[in-house]
């Protein structure tokens, strides 16, 4: 099998971060959606500068468990990352066309589990690793939507007595709530398409093969800035379309609904990235958006929108983990 020219790895992986933007991009507005604190176009900058900010501060630990944990991108190669990132963006592609915000973690590692199992056989993935990624995902899960009811009853405490200026400040507060909830996404989900970046640019230099080698990964400046603008770019042309399945068909959000959710989410994201852990941003909001309608009345969410979303997410891993081996074997075929 031929090696892809690094222009095509460049543009499986930006074409992916993209529809990233689409999904979880989507997904990350939902909540300024329905709680009408920004327009669409408020709440992606709000979201972009906080993520800048993330990897500066939380480091670039995810980046380096998606190329090193799941398989072993370096020594496999660039045809499994060209199969891995098509994979995936096949899977996004799908669930954007049907307005389902899925897991694009899930899309990732299932495209890469795939692939790799192509590429090496059961050998070519590290299977504890995988399953450690599933584990983590369900405990954000647990966590965000625990935490989502908790900042609920909170809020809602301490607003019992509030006079009628209240809706107006938490619609403020939701501009710093954004903050975290984009720096969130840039410490944990942006640095999957960051760590790709980087391990094309290091296969394309000396240093950066000899530092892969020796189970380094430098992540510099402009593969973050990549991950961050393709995400934009894609959140930007096609976030609109999810985020309304989020903020409006869910249930009708209020404000404190809104920051409930984006201070639960965003703080169990950020803890994930701190222990390097690839879970989704957008799952753990969904969890606590769900948790917190739940505390409101049980009722209230539509648990048949909430059930579709649970069978996007059902079927995303072996969906991917088929795309991101087939790809590869078509790649090998020609």
């Amino acid at each position: 099998m031929g090696v892809p020219p690094a222009w095509s790895l460049y543009a499986a992986t930006a074409a992916y971060n993209v529809m990233s933007g689409f999904n979880s991009g989507g997904n990350l507005l939902g909540t300024f959606v329905g709680a009408r604190a920004f327009t669409l176009s408020g709440a992606a900058v709000v979201l972009l500068a906080g993520a800048v900010a993330a990897p500066w501060i939380v480091g670039t630990a995810v980046a380096h468990t998606v190329v090193f944990a799941v398989v072993a991108l370096p020594r496999l190669g660039p045809p499994v990352l060209l199969a891995a990132a098509g994979g995936a963006l096949l899977v996004l592609l799908l669930c954007w066309w049907r307005a389902l915000p899925t897991n694009t973690t899930l899309a990732l590692i299932g495209a890469l589990a795939g692939a790799g199992l192509a590429a090496a056989g059961r050998g070519g993935v590290v299977w504890g690793q995988v399953w450690q990624v599933l584990v983590s995902l369900a405990a954000a899960l647990a966590i965000g939507a625990a935490a989502g009811a908790l900042a609920w009853a909170g809020l809602h405490a301490a607003l019992r007595h509030a006079d009628e200026r209240a809706p107006r400040l938490l619609r403020g507060l939701q501009g710093i709530t954004g903050l975290l909830q984009g720096f969130a996404y840039g410490g944990n989900d942006a640095q999957r398409a960051m760590g790709l970046f980087a391990l094309v640019g290091a296969w394309e230099s000396a240093a950066g093969r000899s530092a892969l080698a020796a189970g380094h990964l430098p992540v510099p400046a402009w593969a973050v800035w990549s991950a961050l603008l393709t995400f934009g770019a894609g959140m930007a042309l096609g976030g609109a379309r999810v985020a309304r399945t989020i903020g409006e068909r869910l249930y009708r959000l209020r404000s404190a609904d809104a920051l409930s959710v984006q201070v639960a989410a965003g703080l169990t994201v950020v803890a994930a990235a701190a222990a390097g852990w690839p879970v989704s941003s957008t799952q753990t909001a969904t969890a606590a958006l769900l948790a917190v309608g739940a505390a409101r009345r049980v009722s209230l969410p539509r648990w048949s929108q909430a059930g579709r979303l649970a069978l996007a997410w059902a079927v995303t891993l072996p969906l991917a983990l088929a795309c991101g081996a087939g790809l590869y074997a078509l790649e090998a075929a020609r």
